[in-house]
């Protein structure tokens, strides 16, 4: 299966600002389920970027715009041949992070049917059985809506409103197969049927990792998923993080488009 992808964001200011510094999480990731055939990144005004790689294995496209300006264009394009189902290799230096809590994955309230859910799962000692139902249980249980939470709320948020986006599903799940004691960790990307960037949860079988997308209530196997960034959680694999100078409101517009094609 061959998949295009289009994708942009636009950032507009409304006033101009300068020294505007930024990080891009942008490129998808190698992986042993697909190639990446082709990869464009464009950006406007043709400004100088640097790539390294972090501590997960994402890529951070680096650049900066020293000129004032009102507006931030990044557009990507890509080609990607799926060939075998969705996973991951073992990397068992990380394995131990992805089993401690972070600000985003705990909880800091006294929810009885959280608590409750959690004791629940902890009866069956089956990583697999775990993992479909914590997921199950999120979908059946949480409303997808977004506006309640946004790129800082803890799963705190989602307990107490019952509502939230990828992001906030993918958090709790996390807290969920954690405290279990099975490493997961946060993984961000696209996949067809979403207008954005999309979230979803990789967690350690004991011999490789696995994809599980509780936004859709999903166990990934041939679907195409294509992996962006991964970490232990939302905050290590945003798109863009950025700073400048200058007073300014930012807007955010995006557009996205997969297709399969031969």
């Amino acid at each position: 299966m061959r998949v295009k992808l289009n994708y942009r964001f636009d950032l507009e200011f409304s006033n101009e600002v300068k020294d505007h510094r930024f990080a891009l999480k942008i490129t998808p990731r190698k992986t042993p389920f697909y190639r990446v055939e082709e990869f464009v990144i464009s950006l406007q005004n043709n400004i100088y970027i640097n790539n390294i790689i972090d501590g997960f294995g994402n890529v951070i496209t680096f650049g900066t715009i020293n000129n004032y300006h009102k507006s931030f264009s990044v557009e990507i394009s890509a080609k990607i041949d799926f060939f075998s189902e969705y996973l991951d290799f073992q990397d068992d230096f990380l394995n131990e992070m992805y089993l401690s809590a972070t600000n985003l994955t705990t909880s800091n309230i006294y929810i009885n049917e959280y608590l409750n859910f959690k004791n629940e799962l902890k009866i069956y000692n089956n990583i697999e059985k775990n993992v479909l139902l914590a997921n199950e249980y999120i979908f059946q249980n949480f409303k997808y809506e977004s506006g309640v939470t946004d790129a800082y709320s803890s799963i705190d948020t989602i307990l107490q409103s019952k509502r939230g986006v990828c992001q906030d599903f993918a958090h709790l799940l996390i807290a969920y197969l954690r405290d279990l004691k099975i490493p997961a960790r946060y993984v961000s990307g696209f996949v067809t049927g979403e207008g954005e960037s999309h979230a979803w949860v990789e967690y350690f079988n004991g011999k490789i990792w696995l994809g599980v997308d509780p936004t859709h209530n999903r166990i990934i196997k041939n679907e195409p998923y294509i992996k962006i960034a991964q970490g232990r959680d939302a905050l290590d694999t945003a798109i863009n993080k950025g700073s400048f100078v200058g007073k300014s409101k930012q807007q955010l517009k995006v557009f996205t488009k997969m297709e399969i094609y031969n």
